[in-house]
């Protein structure tokens, strides 16, 4: 499970460091170029893209009595592994994923999605949902799948949206569920 806002800061050299720690190594002798860190990097979707994203992705999983993805930190993350780790294919694919979502806005309001209200701007990522998904879209399915994938991986995700039990209890074959039941996480 990640800290929230994990993912966002996730690099190569960190995950390098964290790798050489977790199998007991030593990081003395290392030159220090190594391990220097880098400066922070630029946001991989421009501002009006990123605002887009979040907007998408808090639509897609909305704040209720439970955190939403922006709570989540997810535009956040999903911009780090972009920037990061994401193929040249794949962030092209993404662009314009997001920059076909902002057309059909302003088709709509005549605005971006952010400028939408919270109605309006559900109806149009239901339309646009149901429409890539009824395609078989690979590009939007993809999407979707990373947005829940790191969704789920959040602390937010994984501690308030699901049950989270460090140590499971005893094995009960049959348990009452109650109306707020939800899924564990593991």
């Amino acid at each position: 499970m990640l800290a929230s806002g994990a993912l966002a800061t996730l690099d190569r050299r960190a995950l390098l460091q964290a790798a050489i720690l977790l199998v007991g190594g030593s990081l003395v002798g290392l030159p220090a170029e190594a391990l220097a860190q880098a400066p922070a990097a630029a946001r991989f979707f421009t501002a009006a893209q990123f605002a887009t994203l979040a907007e998408t992705t808090d639509t897609i999983i909305p704040r209720t009595d439970t955190p939403g993805a922006k709570d989540a930190g997810v535009p956040e993350a999903l911009d780090a592994l972009m920037t990061n780790w994401a193929s040249g294919e794949r962030k092209r694919q993404f662009r314009e994923l997001i920059d076909d979502i902002d057309r059909r806005a302003f088709a709509a309001g005549k605005t971006s999605l952010a400028g939408l209200p919270a109605a309006r701007r559900l109806e149009l990522i239901r339309a646009y949902d149901a429409e890539k998904m009824g395609a078989g879209d690979p590009v939007y399915g993809k999407f979707k799948e990373l947005v829940l994938t790191i969704y789920y991986l959040s602390e937010p995700g994984a501690t308030k949206e699901l049950r989270y039990e460090l140590i499971p209890g005893k094995f009960e074959p049959w348990t009452e569920m109650a109306p707020d039941a939800r899924a564990w996480a593991v």
